[in-house]
């Protein structure tokens, strides 16, 4: 073999050489980042598919998912069944500097409708809490859910005038910010009348739910617990066995009460009237949802809930 065949020889030899080591790092390099984004999903989707969200279809208020799903009776004793869904609808990111996802479930509560949900959670503690959920109608479709700027984006498409159960046609944008752990639909959050929204009805107290996952809540049937704001600055308060008053400021979305006199009835054992005073004289932010009011009380010790009472809704 003369000097010009080795050359070329050697040359085709490293060549391929060259060829098959890329390839081989080409391969390597897609195997370990599939590898990679799959360890990294693995916890996140067992995460989710096993959280545990408040529901109004149960009457135990809560219901857990296994394997992203739930099946059981309807009612006791009743051969139809509630199935609740997670679907491949999600979305992952920061809101308000907590790591957060938002999930859509479809619930079939064993009749002609399936009803659609988003839900928020936080992780705390290495796990998917439930902090909230909004609904998005009956046999809508869900096209996307995105996190960006601490919104939550939601594509979809909802009934329009005219459109049949089956067939929705409306194609829609809706979007959601965060206020103290709570959805509020953008529309309902830049009205710029929360502030005054709040003064007038009558408050009722549902619960407290404090941060270190303890709560107060309202005994079933009781009278009282309950607030109103005056436009003259008063504020009202009735506990369960006393009536207390004194004088309230809200200003962009916050609310400072001052509890000043109150009659001096005996409560009886148990009451929680001076838990509930006490904390009225702790409020903070608040946002309005529908006909709920959440208050969050100061140095993020939790957060009270309020409706109005039905018999004195505006």
């Amino acid at each position: 073999m003369n000097f010009f065949s080795f050359k070329i020889v050697f040359e085709y030899r490293y060549a391929r050489s060259v060829k098959i080591c890329n390839v081989f790092f080409l391969i390597f390099f897609v195997l370990i980042g599939s590898v990679s984004a799959g360890e990294l999903e693995k916890p996140l989707a067992k995460g989710l598919e096993g959280i545990t969200i408040r529901s109004m279809w149960f009457s135990s208020g809560t219901v857990t998912l296994k394997n992203g799903e739930y099946r059981g009776p309807a009612k006791p004793g009743s051969s139809s069944e509630i199935v609740v869904k997670l679907t491949d609808k999600r979305a992952l990111g920061e809101v308000n500097g907590k790591e957060a996802a938002v999930v859509v479930l479809a619930t079939d509560p064993g009749g002609s409708g399936t009803f659609y949900d988003i839900v928020l959670l936080f992780m705390r503690s290495a796990e998917w809490s439930y902090a909230d959920a909004a609904r998005l109608g009956d046999r809508v479709r869900v096209h996307s859910v995105t996190i960006n700027n601490n919104e939550i984006i939601i594509d979809m498409t909802e009934h329009g005038s005219g459109d049949a159960l089956c067939c929705p046609t409306k194609d829609v944008t809706r979007r959601f910010t965060v206020q103290a752990d709570y959805l509020a639909a953008v529309r309902e959050a830049r009205h710029g009348s929360q502030d005054t929204a709040i003064i007038g009805p009558v408050w009722q107290w549902v619960r407290t739910n404090y941060n270190n996952d303890t709560a107060l809540v309202r005994p079933a049937g009781a009278p009282g617990f309950s607030f109103q704001l005056n436009p003259d600055g008063t504020i009202k308060v009735r506990g369960d066995c006393n009536s207390a008053g004194g004088s309230f400021v809200v200003d962009n979305s916050r609310l400072s009460v001052t509890i000043a006199h109150s009659t001096m009835a005996a409560c009886p054992e148990g009451s929680l009237e001076g838990q509930f005073i006490r904390d009225l004289n702790r409020t903070g932010g608040f946002i309005l949802k529908d006909d709920n009011l959440f208050i969050d009380l100061k140095q993020d010790t939790g957060t009270m809930v309020f409706r109005i009472e039905q018999d004195k809704r505006k």
